[in-house]
Parts: structure tokens; sequence; C-alpha cells
């Protein structure tokens, strides 16, 4: 005999209220705790009741009346390991403090806007749909328009963005103090005796241009060092890197990308070049990235910390939610740690170099 499907969940307030002879308001402030003189065989009548009949408290019903469901709308993509801390750390933040997540994300991640950025739209259409208090997200484009979140701003709810900031407006924001980790970036070069040091990246990534604008300002504070800048997103990008890794004595001898996946796409080039790695060129990435495909080498990085990034944002979230904050909007930053690993050495040929 086939299994019936299971029947449709009996266990409501009426049912209990039926089966015990009382109201269901009755019922509803027994169970919730809301106050009102009962007696405390009522009480007990009613919990045995609900008990037996295994009923919970309807949580769509419950936000309709008091305006919370306790859950959280995150839209960040889930398929780099770097972005799974992040969502690892919003996650556990929130359940500490008894609030879900829903989460979704737009695929189409770029530096520009995507092609299907209707679909973003959409996720942030359903999340509001599911009276979600507020989002956390990482926008897939920084120069959105305020009114691109508009269904977010009419209903007065949150926003707290993660990792990308926006160029065009204003909101809650937690990420890496980028800045910070380019100054880091070269200090540690020069401490190592380069002098002649390129950084690599893309100029409409904002994460990118603060790295850059940290590492060149230690780097042009130095006297004696100097910096070259390649945007990579440039048509001839790839031309100018070789160009620049064949100027024999005048070519760099370290190289700052602004991550860890760019790192490993330059020094093929490089090594395609015939440049040993640290040797001739040292190499220093962004992201901790966990990446193994840079032939035997463990990329000089810098951990982003991304859980802590996630468990932040999800903080100043619920604050948001629980008003407990001013109106004030924040930037909490995170302080990159400088992780040494192979691609990079002291500078054993800057004085052939010189």
């Amino acid at each position: 005999m086939k299994n019936k499907p299971p029947k449709r969940d009996t266990a409501t307030l009426r049912a209990i209220a039926e089966e015990a002879g009382v109201t269901t308001t009755t019922v509803s402030c027994i169970l919730n705790n809301k106050g009102g003189k009962y007696a405390e065989k009522t009480r007990e009548k009613i919990h045995e009741i609900a008990k037996r009949l295994k009923y919970r408290p309807n949580s769509l019903a419950s936000s309709v009346r008091s305006g919370k469901s306790n859950s959280a709308g995150v839209m960040i993509p889930n398929r780099e390991w770097f972005y799974q801390q992040i969502i690892n750390g919003v996650h556990d933040t929130l359940i500490a403090n008894d609030t879900i997540m829903l989460l979704s994300w737009n695929d189409h991640y770029s530096h520009e806007p995507p092609i299907d950025d209707q679909n973003e739209r959409r996720i942030i259409h359903r999340l509001v749909d599911h009276r979600v208090d507020g989002i956390i997200l990482l926008p897939s484009c920084e120069t959105f328009e305020a009114s691109y979140f508009e269904e977010i701003w009419e209903r007065n709810l949150p926003l707290v963005l993660v990792d990308r900031e926006m160029s065009l407006f204003a909101s809650d924001f937690v990420g890496t103090d980028d800045r910070n980790g380019g100054r880091a970036a070269a200090e540690y070069l020069l401490s190592l005796g380069h002098r002649q040091l390129v950084f690599i990246g893309a100029e409409s990534l904002s994460t990118s241009h603060r790295r850059e604008q940290g590492f060149r300002q230690v780097v042009e504070g130095t006297s004696d060092a100097r910096v070259d800048l390649i945007d990579f997103e440039h048509h001839a990008a790839q031309e100018a890197v070789v160009e620049l890794f064949s100027r024999g004595n005048h070519r760099p001898t370290a190289v700052f990308c602004m991550n860890d996946s760019l790192a490993v796409r330059v020094m093929e080039i490089a090594t395609g070049l015939g440049l040993s790695i640290p040797d001739d060129l040292s190499f220093v990435g962004f992201g901790d990235q966990r990446l193994s495909q840079a032939g035997h080498h463990f990329i000089t990085t810098f951990d982003q910390h991304p859980a802590r990034i996630g468990a932040a944002a999800a903080e100043r979230y619920l604050q948001r939610v629980s008003g407990t904050c001013d109106d004030e909007i924040i930037q909490i930053q995170i302080k990159p740690e400088l992780i040494i690993g192979s691609t990079t050495a002291s500078c054993t040929a800057c004085k052939e170099l010189d």
C-alpha cells in the first residue's frame, strides 16, 4: 500500500481552542506569554494540547502583527572561498541573535553594470516579499544609482553593503582597509630592498583603486623608489606588462597585484618571458584566496579576514533593525594581515639593475 501524502497542518490556534473549549485569544495569550489572568489548570491544558498537536507559531502571521520577521535578506555570491567566508560570518552572527538569513545572489558580478542587472532587482523584490527586516548586500556593480534600490528605501529597510562601496550614494559599509593593505605591501617590498615596483589593478574597481593609492603613497614617499601603474582592464594591458618586464636593467623587481587571481595571471606572463619568481621578480597578491595554480608557489598575500567582515556586517544590520544605533552612516574597515609566502624575496638583483 502506498504511503498517503501528509495531511495539511491542523495544529492551529483555532484547533487548540476548539479542543480546549476556549477562545483563540485565550490560547494566543497563554502560548505567547502575553499576560492575562488564567487558571493554572487552563494553562496546563492549553500547553498539553499544543504539545500533542506539535503546534508551532505561524512566523508569517507573527511578522505581520509585529512588523518584524527576524530574517535578513543576504545577497552575496556563494561561488568563491572569500565570499563563502563572509557568508559564514553573517550566518553565525545572525543565528546567535535568533535571526535567519535568506541567501540569494546575482551571478552577473562585474565592474560595469551586469548584462542581467534586472535579475538583481528581481531578487531584491522577492526578499522584500518575504518580509525580511533588511538587506546585507555585495553589489554586483558599484555605479548603480540609489533608485536601483528604491524597493529597499521605500520601505525604510536597513541596507548594509559589504566589500564594495557604491560610488553614487552612501550606505553603511563593512569591508577591508584597502589603503592600509596597499601601504603595508609597499613597506614590505621596500624593506626587502626593492626600489623599482609596479602596481597592477583595475581602475574601475574601488577596492583596487584604494590599494593602489596606499601603495603609491608609500613608494612615492621614498626618494630612491619608483612605481609604474598598469590598469589590467585596458585592452592593451597584457602587452604593457610584457613590455615592462622586458626592459632589462630598467624593469621592475617587484609587483603588487590587486588580488591573488590577477597575481597568478601576471606571474604566468613573467615566467613565460623566462623570469624566475622570486629571484627576478617578487609578487604580492591580495585576498588570501588559497590559490594552488601558481606552480609550486604559495603567494605572498593579505588575509582580509572575510568571516570577520561578515560578522561585523551582521552586527551593524542587527543594530539598524533593533534601532539601537543613531542614523549616522558608518564605514567599518577591517585591517588586512600580511601573509608571507614563497613569491617574495630580498632584491638580490637590485644592485645589478642599478
